[in-house]
């Protein structure tokens, strides 16, 4: 599945190089409040996809390190969980220990 999204993405960079090197004109790009330009519209592009890029990675950073943070908790709970199931196995094997010599399981 990996080489999938590899391939994909290889693929997406390519179309945007295609697109960068036959549209040579220049343009003005108008940000909220900054004008930067004239500009290649090859560099726009790839500033644009460099950008994009940054932004899902760092999305993607946040999202493991939120995942990491669920896990840590999820196996303490489960060791907790587990010494405590030990425990109750410890104390059940003690109270059903051998039965003393010379008594016989009682009528119910």
């Amino acid at each position: 599945m990996n080489i999938l999204i590899y391939v994909l993405v290889f693929l997406f960079f390519i179309v945007l190089l295609v697109v960068g090197v036959f549209n040579g004109g220049d343009v003005t790009v108008d940000l909220v409040l900054w004008r930067v330009g004239p500009a290649p519209v090859g560099a726009v592009i790839a500033a644009a996809a460099i950008f994009g890029v940054a932004f899902a990675c760092s999305v993607g950073v946040i999202d493991g390190i939120k995942i990491r943070i669920a896990n840590r908790v999820l196996r303490r709970q489960l060791r907790r969980i587990e010494e405590e199931a030990d425990a109750l196995r410890l104390k059940l094997a003690r109270q059903e220990g051998p039965a003393p010599a010379g008594a016989e399981e009682a009528p119910p």
